[in-house]
């Protein structure tokens, strides 16, 4: 009894064992399969083309506009997609049938817009370039006929030459008052001195008149000749009107010629001369 009980122990170890171990292998393969499972979740996609969402994107995107999905297209009359041609071609009918309304389609608003844009951009520059020169041409007309600070001829040149025209009048006119009072008194009694000093002021004048005028470059160089031309001549003969007069200062009046009881006798043209520049200062 002893044996028989002993195998019969040994036979349920066996038998608990066995068990154990095909527990544990199907443990094993269920967690394998799992692994797999995850895995194949985790790394693996399929992209989902919804061609309908696609096609509507192209007309969306300017690409395409007669990509109608499902298709619209038909055999021998017969519609092979009814929902495409349902939805498409009844209920959407004008939009399906209607015109590429794609603004950059090759007729579309965009490219009539940039079109003309760029003739507009280019009408502009033309513009610009002719104001920009219109500009330059009126700047140097301006600089050509502008007077003042501008006028180079007359602040190189001409001021100079009738400043000494002046002060030369100014030196003869104080010499005279100072050294020779008789011959300027008698220059200022006379109509011709008159005339020639408001001559002057007239001259100064229109020196500078043409000084400040807007005209054209040529023609104030002109007028500064003439000006000049015609002062110069009428200040040279009015010096020697002046010089004349301070040569007959010099010479004795009627009552100087009246008080002289003799008149001095000379045997030689030497006496002559010593005479007179003793008596007459020149």
């Amino acid at each position: 009894m002893k044996t028989l009980n002993g195998q019969q122990l040994m036979v349920k170890g066996q038998c608990s064992t066995r068990h154990n171990n095909l527990r544990c292998l199907l443990l094993l393969l269920i967690s394998y399969c799992l692994t797999l499972v995850a895995s194949h979740a985790q790394f693996t996609y399929a992209v989902v083309q919804d061609k309908p969402v696609n096609g509507q994107l192209k007309r969306m995107v300017y690409i395409d506009w007669d990509d109608w999905q499902p298709t619209t297209k038909t055999f021998l009359g017969i519609p092979r997609n009814a929902k495409g041609f349902a939805f498409w071609r009844v209920l959407n009918n004008k939009y399906y049938t209607g015109q590429d309304s794609r603004p950059y389609r090759a007729d579309g608003p965009f490219i009539k817009n940039h079109a003309d844009l760029t003739l507009q951009e280019r009408s502009d520059m033309k513009i610009t370039d002719s104001t920009e020169k219109i500009r330059d041409t009126h700047a140097a007309t301006y600089l050509n006929m502008s007077g003042g600070q501008a006028d180079a001829a007359y602040n190189l040149f001409f001021k100079k030459k009738f400043d000494d025209i002046f002060n030369s009048f100014n030196e003869w006119e104080t010499g005279m008052r100072s050294e020779y009072p008789k011959a300027y008194e008698a220059s200022t009694q006379s109509s011709y001195f008159t005339k020639f000093k408001e001559y002057l002021e007239i001259t100064k004048d229109r020196i500078q008149a043409n000084h400040e005028a807007f005209v054209d470059k040529g023609v104030r160089l002109e007028a500064y000749i003439n000006l000049y031309k015609e002062l110069l001549e009428k200040y040279q003969v009015v010096s020697k009107y002046l010089a004349g007069q301070v040569l007959l200062s010099k010479l004795p009046t009627q009552k100087e010629l009246r008080e002289t009881k003799s008149l001095p006798v000379f045997n030689k043209d030497k006496e002559i001369v010593k005479h007179i520049l003793g008596n007459y200062k020149f």
